[in-house]
């Protein structure tokens, strides 16, 4: 029970630090300097490829059978079900955005635009997350049993992490080189 609700813990920090790389990145284009898009873009595919497939709908597991458990708990689920379908929306849209401008396909697009859709996806992400840790884990923790993590697992894909797990994969190389860059400045 604890370590799946401590492995998306774990999974939101490693969120958070990606979307440190893409603030620093952000900020580079407000600074009017040019931003590395190809590392936004893979920090964009990630999360939508591995947070919105994988990780939301192991929460959304959790979430549902906490409703059934506690249905004071229903409205909460309802609306952080709905923010990961916002969240999974404006990533899409936004790691579309980014993918056009790598390709050359992009019609101009205008700077703040990019900047605006990369703020606000990171703001909403950051405050659901911290939400979900304060309020659904926690009761999570508290009512579900071997037997409902167990289902859980059986009604959820798994996929190992291809930055954060044993193997990384090769698309995400620039992200981790990233991510160390980021540490040993500390």
């Amino acid at each position: 029970m604890e370590n799946e609700i401590f492995k998306l813990r774990k999974e939101h920090v490693n969120f958070k630090k990606l979307l440190n790389l893409l603030d620093a990145q952000l900020d580079f284009l407000h600074r009017g300097e040019t931003p590395d898009y190809q590392l936004m873009t893979d920090i964009l595919y990630y999360m939508t490829q591995y947070s919105d497939l994988i990780h939301h709908p192991r929460e959304e597991a959790i979430f549902a059978l906490l409703a059934v458990r506690d249905p004071r708990v229903a409205e909460n689920v309802a609306e952080l079900t709905k923010q990961h379908h916002t969240i999974g929306d404006s990533g899409a849209r936004f790691y579309g955005k980014l993918e056009n401008i790598i390709n050359g396909e992009s019609e101009i697009m205008r700077i703040e635009e990019i900047e605006t859709d990369g703020c606000q996806y990171g703001t909403i992400l950051r405050a659901h997350m911290d939400k979900e840790e304060q309020g659904l884990f926690m009761i999570a923790e508290k009512l579900l049993d071997d037997d409902d993590w167990k289902k859980i697992k059986s009604e959820t894909r798994s996929k190992p992490d291809p930055i954060f797990g044993e193997a990384i994969e090769v698309r995400f190389h620039l992200v981790c080189d990233q991510l160390a860059q980021l540490v040993s400045d500390k």
